[in-house]
């Protein structure tokens, strides 16, 4: 049996990605955009264009033209 502290285990936990990382990440791979570029878009800074759309709607089964509402 492994030893480690209460301390180690808490921190193998906290290195962990959150699932909000997780998404970010899933979206910049399959758009070919950075995590940066995703998180602009997550703000409102920036709107995909019309193909990073269309693959966001088809990887997640979704309307593209729900994604991003017009404000």
């Amino acid at each position: 049996m492994a030893e480690k502290t209460f301390f180690d285990l808490y921190s193998e936990q906290k290195s962990k990605p959150t699932p909000a990382q997780e998404f970010v990440s899933e979206v910049a791979r399959i758009t070919r955009r950075t995590e940066t570029t995703v998180r602009m878009w997550l703000s409102g800074q920036q709107t995909p264009d019309a193909l990073a759309q269309s693959i966001i709607a088809d990887h997640f089964g979704v309307n593209a033209d729900s994604l991003f509402p017009k404000r």
